[in-house]
């Protein structure tokens, strides 16, 4: 998130009420349903591939 700018915070690691405010606005901006779940969908944005 922080390399595609949508995270101008200092990384700490802590998935709290900031971080949810701009997963929102990271997934309204790529089309993926509006709530603040980091998952699979959200990784694909990224570019991210999970591995089992």
């Amino acid at each position: 998130m922080k390399e595609k700018g949508y995270y101008p915070e200092n990384l700490d690691g802590i998935d709290g009420e900031g971080m949810k405010q701009y997963v929102i606005k990271f997934r309204k901006d790529n089309n993926i349903k509006k709530c603040h779940d980091i998952n699979k969908e959200l990784y694909q944005k990224l570019g991210i591939s999970l591995v089992d």
